[in-house]
């Protein structure tokens, strides 16, 4: 059975309306509204990491105890991925767009509380549950509503507020580090307080549009139109949605849907390079402080400063990415940013190679340029794949199954995060360090290499409603 018809000249006088709407305060506000859903997820990846040292300190967990806290939330980020995109697609995308952050505020109170590893593993796990159901929520809705013209500064935009809450964690940690043996508690329970205002900001926001004229409900999208374009003429919307009341829609079809021979290459480039990009960020993110003691750093605030320093440099990639995103597309910044981040990692490998020659020790030149590096590759990384890897399933799947497909993309993604930080610590501890560093920077070349074999350029180009669509 085919997925849909081809959309008819009413339904693209529609969504072309939604096309060439100018920005508005709603738009503003979707920004706001999505992006701080984001700021949790970079809060919580980075203030873990900051926790974890003194956790280790007060309960001594196993190494495998260790590795199951650092992947908790990323293995309920996968769970929660795949499930919200499916419910969005069939039951709108508001469906869950507070329920998702009401469970993050429950889930990082009780992270506060936890009483010994097991309860703090299963509260993070629950935490990630509510940040992967964010993710393609999130990018879906902003992405069903932005101008064609803009859609993709929006989104990078959006999703840069998860460099502020980065930064925002260093600078938690830096502030606690030294208040009590308590202050893991208040570094994780803090991420609560920002959750109730992106749930107050989010609470009456109109449903997409596009999922109302996918569904065939014109009359509801003609009213959220009316809101996002205000120059529309009301006698040629009302025309459009006449031609359209009794055009039937079918369901939302099926996630296998992701794998036909006219998706298979978008779902490709979603998964793959997202899948490579976690894999190493993740580690070089939620370790960084453990990372910096490898590489010479000494004592907790040298590692807590290093950290906070590294979390600004994802703004050095984010704010010309930004700027340029919708000239040069998403393809390139993101093999740029692969290739950039992979030869930084490869020189890590080389310095932590000649302080294994000089006896283990690290010269302060040796830690300049290993520093060096790893700002430079995570400026890099945010340039290119730390954000399109993001964008790139919002643009590529059509509404139909927008939100399916990057939920699907975000936990393959997520499972790639999990493998991160469960697996690479403990791998880390068997091979040199040199050899685990050039591995991680061979991946990274390949993700480059990976994203321009299945590349599809979605600069400025409308959204597709329906699959058949993106074959004329």
């Amino acid at each position: 059975m085919s997925e849909a018809s081809v959309s008819s000249p009413e339904l693209n006088s529609l969504l072309a309306e939604l096309d060439s709407a100018p920005l508005t305060r709603l738009h503003k506000r979707l920004v706001l509204a999505a992006g701080l859903g984001v700021f949790l997820d970079g809060y919580d990846l980075v203030i873990i990491g900051v926790a974890m040292i003194f956790i280790r300190h007060q309960w001594h967990p196993s190494a495998v105890q260790n590795s199951m806290l650092g992947s908790a939330a990323l293995a309920g980020a996968f769970l929660g991925a795949m499930s919200a995109g499916r419910i969005a697609d069939r039951f709108g995308r508001k469906a869950i767009y507070v329920i998702d952050l009401m469970t993050f505020f429950a889930a990082a109170v009780m992270c506060s509380m936890a009483w010994n590893m097991t309860a703090l593993i299963v509260f993070r796990l629950l935490l990630g549950v509510g940040v992967g159901a964010d993710y393609p929520l999130s990018a879906t809705y902003l992405a069903e509503f932005a101008p064609k013209k803009s859609r993709g500064a929006a989104i990078t935009l959006m999703f840069g507020l998860w460099s502020i809450g980065a930064i925002t964690a260093g600078f938690t940690g830096l502030a606690l580090w030294d208040v009590g043996p308590w202050n893991w508690r208040l570094m994780l329970g803090l991420g609560a307080l920002p959750a109730i205002f992106v749930i107050w900001l989010r609470r009456d926001l109109p449903e997409s549009p596009r999922w109302y004229l996918r569904r065939g409900n014109a009359e509801a999208a003609a009213g959220v139109i009316r809101r996002l374009n205000p120059t529309i003429s009301s006698a040629a919307l009302d025309q459009m949605v006449a031609h359209e009341r009794d055009r039937t829609t079918p369901p939302a079809p099926p996630w296998t849907v992701l794998f036909s021979p006219s998706l298979i290459r978008a779902t490709l480039l979603s998964c793959v390079p997202w899948f490579i990009m976690d894999l190493v960020g993740y580690y070089l993110t939620i370790y960084q402080p453990t990372i910096l003691g490898h590489l010479g750093f000494v004592g907790v605030w040298q590692r807590i400063l290093g950290s906070t320093i590294l979390s600004f440099s994802f703004l050095i990639g984010f704010v010309p990415l930004a700027l340029l995103v919708d000239r040069i597309g998403r393809i390139t910044p993101q093999i740029i940013g692969f290739c950039g981040s992979g030869l930084c990692l490869i020189v890590i490998g080389g310095i932590a190679a000649a302080a294994a020659a000089n006896g283990g020790k690290f010269t302060p030149t040796m830690v300049a340029i290993a520093f060096g590096s790893l700002l430079f590759s995570t400026a890099c990384n945010s340039f290119g794949p730390g954000n399109t890897t993001y964008m790139i399933p919002a643009e590529v799947y059509p509404t139909s199954v927008r939100a399916t497909g990057h939920g699907f993309a975000t936990s393959v993604s997520r499972f790639g995060a999990v493998v991160s930080t469960f697996c690479l610590p403990l791998l880390e501890n068997v091979i040199s360090k040199p050899l685990f560093f050039g591995l991680l920077g061979m991946l990274t070349l390949l993700a480059a290499w990976i994203t321009w074999q299945f590349r599809i350029d979605s600069r400025r180009r409308p959204l597709a409603q329906n699959a058949e669509d993106m074959r004329n």
